[in-house]
């Protein structure tokens, strides 16, 4: 497993664990990012990493095994709103794409081919994405990809694309539906169905599922006051099982957890004063008996919380 983090003096911070322990570097030097860190690994010997500068651009790091890490500049100062946060998906072995909110409220796109590289484009117009809230995306399928963000209005915005389609759009949920600083979890445990996860205004955990030929339904997960709109995070492990976190307004961890022949349950993972206000959680399950979250603890450690079967 490998994570990532910025420190306080905006360094890139990367630690990877090989089955012997945790070991750790730094990726890029002080100053090099302000938020919005996210990662993919498209193939088994490489991986590939975004955040956001302090300028407002946003630094792609690649590292292919066998060789150390490089840098690059996907897009100039200015593209990116500082407090954006970055999404992103390989759907193949030859593709990634990722998306963030510019300044000016827009979505932008960028995506990689490996015979044509990097182009760009915007996937929504200026004002329609809250510059602090969340933005995620799930590939459910090789043929489709779908991203979710909130709007300034509260709304959950959803863009979708299949092959020989292209881009559509439709608003998920009202204004109001969610705190426009919310963050937004998504996965996807089976082909035909997806869920995701965000805050509301009154601190409720909200859930919108989906099944092909029955759209989209949504329900409240837990009740107002539950959660902060800093963390959530999900991973699928299994095909009938989800597992979703979140961080309280007193700084505990809450665990929501889902098997095909059981239902919800809730329980809550840390007491009180666990994580920062605000905290971001990251999440993980690299096989089907083990997942492992990330967060930033209230003393500003990064605590790692890790089950197995």
């Amino acid at each position: 497993m490998e994570t990532w983090w910025v420190a306080p003096d905006g360094s890139v911070q990367d630690a990877y664990w090989y089955g012997n322990g945790w070991n750790r570097f730094e990726l890029a030097p002080p100053g090099s990012a302000a938020g919005g860190i996210t990662a993919v690994s498209r193939i088994s010997n490489s991986m590939e990493v975004w955040w956001i500068s302090p300028s407002g651009s946003v630094e792609g790091a690649f590292w292919y095994d066998g060789n150390p890490w490089k840098r690059y500049q996907l897009a100039p100062a200015g593209s990116a709103a500082v407090g954006s946060k970055v999404a992103a998906v390989s759907r193949i072995d030859d593709s990634m794409e990722l998306w963030w909110v510019a300044p000016n409220g827009s979505v932008q796109d960028a995506y990689w081919y490996s015979a044509s590289g990097w182009n760009r484009f915007e996937l929504a117009p200026a004002g329609s994405a809250a510059v602090g809230g969340g933005i995620d995306a799930v590939c459910r399928i090789p043929g489709s990809m779908e991203v979710f963000w909130v709007a300034p209005n509260g709304s959950i915005q959803d863009a979708y694309w299949y092959e020989n389609s292209g881009w559509n759009r439709f608003e998920l949920s009202a204004p109001r539906s969610a705190a426009v600083t919310s963050k937004i979890a998504v996965v996807s445990r089976i082909s035909d169905s997806m869920e995701l996860w965000w805050v509301a205004p009154n601190g409720s955990v909200q859930d919108a599922y989906f099944y092909t030929g029955a759209g989209w339904k949504r329900f409240e997960l837990a009740p107002p006051g539950s959660a902060a709109p800093g963390g959530i995070s999900a991973v699928s492990r299994i095909q009938d099982s989800m597992e979703v976190w979140w961080t309280s307004p007193n700084g505990s961890v809450r665990d929501a957890f889902w098997y095909s022949n059981g239902g919800w349950n809730q329980f809550q993972l840390a007491p009180p004063g666990t994580a920062a206000p605000g905290s971001q959680i990251v999440s993980v399950s690299r096989i089907p008996g083990s997942m492992e979250i990330w967060l930033s603890g209230s003393l500003g450690s990064l605590i790692d919380f890790y089950w197995y079967e």
